[in-house]
């Protein structure tokens, strides 16, 4: 393992069995933290376990099944994460994401379930971690460059992730005083689970690619290290922001995706 700048530290990642938390799950075992991984399935949680112990042999890492929309089941899984003699003081919350369509075919139910997919997850983590870390405890969210910028066809989503960071500021406001830090990352087109499709289609990749200055799509590992950035000591004296990692995708704002 590299230097173990977070040894002695647990954390508590959920959405942990893929994509970005998996990654950021990566990067804190390698850095030294006994990691938490919460997901809905175990089996999935249990196949993440095993990437990243056989990238770190010497890591820390147990699963937790459970629903990052319910307050109890994160409340669980914090409980766990601070079991062990490594003090729990790190989350890194990563669920989220859209069912939504426009306006037409939205309805007023259906986009307030896709707000609340990624405003409530984020809620829960500040409210539940804040009862079990007394003081100094750092907290990182994955947003979206949706929260600035403008897509078609996902006001649900936009709106999500706008309240999302918002929650962030509004934490970092209330809640300084105990040394607590917020902090969001917000991903530009990633390469996840959840974008196959979009990689798969030449024609929207050639539009997105045309709005990134960069000229490419990001790894989920890119997105990581900005979380592990927030979450670790070289962020001490980082609170109440979100950052845009995008290559520079909201410089130019977001592709036509109107004609797929």
């Amino acid at each position: 393992m590299t230097e173990a700048r977070l040894a002695g530290q647990s954390a508590l990642v959920t959405g942990g069995a893929g994509g970005f938390g998996l990654a950021c799950a990566m990067l804190l075992a390698r850095d030294g933290a006994a990691v938490t991984l919460m997901g809905r399935t175990e089996a999935k949680l249990e196949e993440a376990k095993a990437k990243i112990v056989a990238a770190y042999p010497e890591a820390k890492v147990q699963v937790c099944a459970g629903d990052a929309m319910s307050e109890a089941e994160v409340g669980a899984a914090m409980d766990l994460a601070a079991s062990g003699p490594d003090r729990f003081g790190i989350v890194v919350a990563t669920v989220g994401g859209s069912r939504s369509r426009g306006f037409v075919e939205t309805d007023a139910d259906a986009f307030m379930d896709t707000v609340a997919w990624n405003a409530r997850p984020a809620y829960i983590a500040i409210r539940e971690g804040i009862q079990r870390i007394d003081r100094g405890g750092a907290f990182a969210f994955i947003s979206s460059t949706a929260a600035e910028i403008p897509f078609d066809g996902m006001p649900g989503y936009c709106a999500g992730k706008a309240a999302l960071d918002m929650l962030v500021k509004e934490a970092a406001h209330e809640l300084g005083h105990l040394g607590h830090r917020f902090n969001a990352v917000r991903p530009g087109l990633t390469r996840t689970g959840a974008t196959p499709a979009l990689f798969a289609n030449a024609q929207m990749m050639r539009r997105f690619e045309e709005r990134i200055p960069l000229g490419r799509a990001g790894e989920p590992e890119e997105i990581a290290e900005a979380v592990r950035f927030l979450v670790g000591p070289e962020a001490s004296w980082t609170t109440g922001q979100s950052f845009a990692v995008d290559g520079g995708n909201e410089l130019r704002g977001a592709p036509d995706m109107s004609a797929r």
